[in-house]
């Protein structure tokens, strides 16, 4: 395992990384009681496949009470060639299953610009999302837990974010790889070359705001009062 932050790997930026944001959110959660002390959070190890239905990965539970800065630098550090480290969104508690709700845009030339229909879809799902430029596209987090049968509709609703004129917002592939897979999942490591850069944090998006700086050049952390 990797000892302390003498090895970080090169374009790494812990302070912009999704790490922070997710661990904050389960802290929340597991504060307002949503989940319990001994809560879950799945992982996974696994190989890109361009266009492909296969989808190998291997799926693995950290307590969220151990999901830190020295868990996540050895985790990166210790990812097998040819692989990478993704955060899965189901989060396990009370012998139960919740999602973290996640977003892949499809948008490859710039940063997500369809404002209207983002903060529309942040007032149905009374939801707001940190985004993160990850080189080819962009991801997001959302700020509170859903449960099985609302993440479908999520994964849903998102498809409906996507034009009938060929505009994507949404990347479609990757919904019907989550749907199939049974939880949503997004990188947080650059281990291999098919990846340009680490995802870093470079906006959010709101019920009222949309708020993303295309280089992804900010420098602040999302405010703690993101949360509801």
């Amino acid at each position: 395992m990797a000892n302390g932050h003498a090895n970080i790997p090169h374009g790494f930026k812990l302070h912009r990384h999704p790490f922070g944001w997710i661990a904050q959110l389960l802290r929340e959660s597991m504060a307002q009681r949503v989940i319990d002390s001994s809560a879950q959070q799945e992982f996974s190890i696994y190989e890109y496949t361009p266009r492909s239905l296969r989808d190998a990965r291997r799926e693995f539970l950290i307590p969220v009470s151990q999901i830190n800065e020295q868990t996540i630098l050895s985790l990166i550090m210790d990812i097998p060639h040819q692989c990478e480290l993704a955060v899965n969104s189901r989060v396990y508690s009370f012998g139960q299953v919740y999602h973290i709700p996640m977003i892949d845009f499809g948008y490859k030339g710039g940063s997500p610009a369809e404002s209207d229909q983002l903060m529309e879809f942040c007032r149905y799902w009374n939801m707001a999302f940190y985004v993160y430029s990850s080189g080819r596209s962009y991801h997001g987090y959302g700020n509170r837990l859903l449960d099985p049968m609302n993440w479908i509709k999520f994964m849903g609703s998102l498809l409906l974010l996507n034009q009938p004129s060929g505009y994507k917002l949404i990347d479609e592939r990757w919904v019907g790889h989550r749907i199939l897979g049974g939880y949503s999942s997004l990188r947080w490591s650059k281990n291999t070359s098919h990846y340009k850069k680490f995802p870093t944090f470079c906006g959010s998006i709101s019920p009222d705001r949309v708020d993303i700086s295309p280089s992804g050049e900010q420098h602040f952390l999302p405010p703690k009062s993101f949360i509801r």
